[in-house]
């Protein structure tokens, strides 16, 4: 790989570029002069990604359309298209590029060479403040320029022939849940998850090391434990520091799939090579597990380890405007690609846009990209063989937690005997052995720490207490298929700064054209960085809600969460993780960095915006299983994953399920929306609220009970007005406070009708007003048992 190359892709815009537009050429050459390279101009690669990172805009041939940095009015929201109010907070000029320039001296005295490249591209948005806010072209100022100078660098090392020659790739290890799930202990579960991450990493650090990390569009991979790890182990020097915390390196942080953006002329080797690199990754791990375990019947050992992981595989070429309509037609019956290479090709001719190229038609390449990979799927190779595993002649069971295979491994653990096949038996001992020892709590641990979540919640110490249960919470983000798919994407219209709006508008555009050019969706390499970026920000942060409220996190990678917490503050912690992955709320925690604040779509730190979050549109439901500590693992988990499923299917997404098992055996399920649509109303914090005043009142869930109102045909207004005081009344609690619960507790359900109107309409069913109290008064019970679980 040429890694000067590589550099100059990287480094041919300043950062800093939107602050002084006219002079960036200048500061560009000076900063390429700083790393001891010659400033050759980047041509073709640069113009292939500034065509895959924006809409084919008018006039660039003359009469061109210039924006300030300050006509841009701030950044616009890559997803919901909101303009962020930052630019008051930025660096100015001067500023920008003496923290730029002193960032890159440090970097370039401690490194050369490949190490060069990749330290530029690990620290690169850490070299100046508001790195994610400074747009690569402030026309349309909806992307980092981070994220076009990664591009840019990317393609750089698909060059052929003075001609770009670039392919997408998806990569995706499997199976994931079936995997995961075969657990009795919690460091199963959490070997599960860390080892599919482990694995996967092996295919994308093989792209990274031969091709460089800016290659991976998805996940993000900056911040990332394993990727900072291998750049150590190569010899990179660190010398800035990180603006946000560091994960923690138990935590499983990377999807099980990856996209990434390759020379074409290697992909068939490159896909080859990446399988291969998974599946020794796998092996090694194995080899080091088994050492020193003996099978009862090794005959079969190698074929049962030879099961996982699969890997699938699928590329597809850019997509050239002179083949376009024939590849597409070829696998599509869509005439879209034809009127796009139309609209393309009229804007050149007669609008004086660039020439269009492979990059402009990049939302197709992605599309064609996804089927193939849908498609792989369908498709299961597979080494048959017959497990005949026996000791002295007597066949051996199956494994115990899914049978497929023999256990022919025998695991003592105390009391306990595990029975398991060599795949479970390698997560069992990967996660006991001395040198991966990560000291995973039990569930009985966490059933512990109710006591203390207890006592933050209520601020009371109680006199005894003891709750035997815990939580397993499952997050995921909705609609994320169409969100990467740019099905959500906002329209130019709403993305392009408001001096390019007018001239489109107001220049003579014929109306087929402007139409054209105002409602394309933003789907660009850009989109889909941003985005992965945006989660890894998410998924590097979320350890700190999960411990403040006393679990411990499982697995964060992308959009999926897997954490365990105590029964007691469950709720709170997913209300939390849902509030930073939008960036709303106001929420605050701290930070080995300084404070952290989610708010107005964006991640704050110490005080100065940061980065972007997913934003208002995009949200997360939750399913949660609530269990006794005696409680099979491997049920709760299915019953978590119920609940989420519930969440997103039985209440219309942006929702939460939680599931209680009690001792009994008795499950119940409850759930309702995170909040009202204009997030005045916070269902938890409310549930809240007013669980702590009925503690400080002694209104106990023997009165809460009462509030279902059973066989009584009342109005809401009724309800609301007449039967709530008369429960209080009878209770002995309405004078005891003023008032103030009565007042909590109709505003609550005044809301939670409203709440119910909102999933009748997201899953399109006619409802009851008293499906909206039994639903409120069975969310209150709920808060109340996760307080005390079967105590009183």
């Amino acid at each position: 790989m040429n890694w000067e190359k590589k550099i100059i892709a990287l480094l041919h815009d300043p950062l800093f570029k939107a602050m002084d537009i006219k002079g960036h050429e200048g500061i560009a050459r000076e900063i390429l002069d700083a790393v001891g390279i010659s400033s050759e101009k980047v041509k073709e690669e640069d113009w292939i990604a500034s065509a895959m990172d924006r809409l084919p805009i008018p006039w660039e041939k003359s009469n061109q359309v210039r924006v300030s940095l300050e006509e841009t009015g701030g950044f616009t929201h890559t997803l919901s298209g909101n303009k962020l109010d930052v630019l008051k907070s930025l660096p100015n000029l001067d500023s920008a590029k003496a923290q730029f320039m002193a960032s890159l001296r440090a970097i370039v005295a401690k490194n050369n060479a490949e190490k060069l490249f990749h330290a530029l591209w690990w620290q690169l948005p850490d070299m100046i403040e508001g790195s994610a806010f400074l747009p690569a072209d402030t026309r349309i100022p909806n992307h980092s320029i981070v994220d076009h100078l990664d591009s840019t660098s990317a393609l750089a090392g698909t060059i052929e022939d003075r001609k770009i020659r670039a392919s997408l790739i998806s990569v995706s290890v499997g199976p994931v849940q079936s995997f995961i799930a075969a657990a009795r202990k919690t460091m199963d579960l959490w070997a599960g998850s860390y080892l599919l991450s482990q694995i996967t990493y092996k295919g994308i650090e093989y792209i990274g090391q031969n091709y460089g990390f800016d290659c991976v569009i998805f996940p993000s991979l900056r911040n990332i434990a394993f990727v900072e790890k291998s750049l150590a182990d190569w010899g990179m020097e660190f010398t800035v520091d990180s603006q946000v915390p560091k994960p923690s390196t138990r935590v499983a942080s990377l999807p099980n799939r990856f996209v990434a953006v390759v020379p074409t002329r290697d992909v068939k080797v490159i896909l080859k090579d990446v399988e291969e690199a998974i599946k020794n990754g796998w092996k090694e791990i194995a080899k080091e597990a088994l050492k020193e375990a003996k099978a009862l019947d090794d005959r079969n050992l190698q074929r049962q380890l030879d099961t996982f992981p699969e890997v699938f595989t699928a590329s597809q070429e850019l997509i050239e405007t002179e083949s376009a309509t024939n590849i597409i037609s070829n696998l599509y019956d869509d005439s879209k690609i034809a009127q796009e290479v139309e609209n393309l090709n009229k804007l050149s001719k007669e609008y004086g846009a660039y020439k269009p190229n492979a990059g402009a038609l990049y939302s197709f390449a992605y599309r064609l990209l996804r089927s193939r990979a849908d498609a792989r799927k369908t498709l299961r190779t597979f080494t048959y063989f017959t497990d005949n595993s026996s000791v002295n002649g007597k066949p051996l069971p199956g494994d115990q937690f899914n049978g497929d295979m023999k256990a022919i491994f025998k695991l003592e653990d105390g009391d306990n005997v595990d029975r398991l096949n060599a795949v479970n038996a390698v997560k069992r001992l990967y996660a006991l052995s001395k040198s991966k020892r990560e000291g995973f709590p039990s569930v009985d641990e966490f059933a512990g720490r109710n006591k203390q979540e207890f006592i933050k919640f209520t601020d009371s110490e109680p006199q005894s207490y003891k709750n035997s249960y815990y939580a397993i919470l499952l997050m995921d983000g909705d609609r994320m298929g169409k969100w990467i798919g740019g099905e959500y994407a906002p329209e130019i219209a709403s993305v392009i700064a408001e001096p390019l709006r007018k001239a489109i508008t107001t220049r003579g555009i014929s109306e087929d054209i402007k139409k054209y050019l105002l409602q394309k969706k933003t789907v660009q390499p850009a989109y889909h960085r941003t985005v992965s970026r945006t989660l890894n920000i998410f998924s590097s942060l979320v350890q700190l809600a999960v411990e403040k409220y006393g679990g411990e996190l499982v697995y964060s990678g992308g959009d999926d969460v897997l954490a365990f917490l105590p029964a007691v503050s469950v709720l709170e912690c997913a209300n939390d993780i849902r509030k930073m992955y939008s960036g709303i709320g106001d929420l605050e925690l701290d930070s080995s960095v300084g404070k952290l604040l989610f708010k107005d779509e964006m991640l704050w730190i110490s005080g100065k915006p940061h980065a972007p979050m997913m934003g208002v549109k995009a949200t997360m439901s939750a399913g949660i299983a609530v269990v006794n500590h005696k409680f099979p693992l491997s049920q709760a988990l299915r019953i978590a994953r119920e609940s989420e499923h519930t969440a997103k299917e039985g209440y219309g997404r942006d929702s939460f399920v939680v599931s209680i098992v009690r001792r009994s055996g008795q499950i119940s399920r409850n759930g309702a929306k995170w909040s009202t649509e204009d997030r005045t109303f916070d269902t938890i914090n409310s549930i809240k609220d007013l669980i702590r005043k009925m503690e400080a009142l002694d209104f106990g869930s023997r009165s809460l009970r009462k509030l279902f109102g059973d066989d009584l045909i009342l109005s809401s207004d009724e309800y609301l007005e007449k039967y709530i005081p008369y429960v209080l009344k009878k209770a002995g609690s309405i004078k005891k406070d003023g008032g103030s619960l009565e007042r909590g507790l109709k505003d609550y359900f005044r809301k939670m009708y409203d709440l119910e109107k909102r999933i009748e309409e997201d899953i399109k069913r006619n409802g009851d007003p008293s499906d909206a109290r039994k639903r409120a008064v069975d969310l209150l019970l709920v808060q109340d048992f996760l307080l005390r679980g079967d105590g009183k």
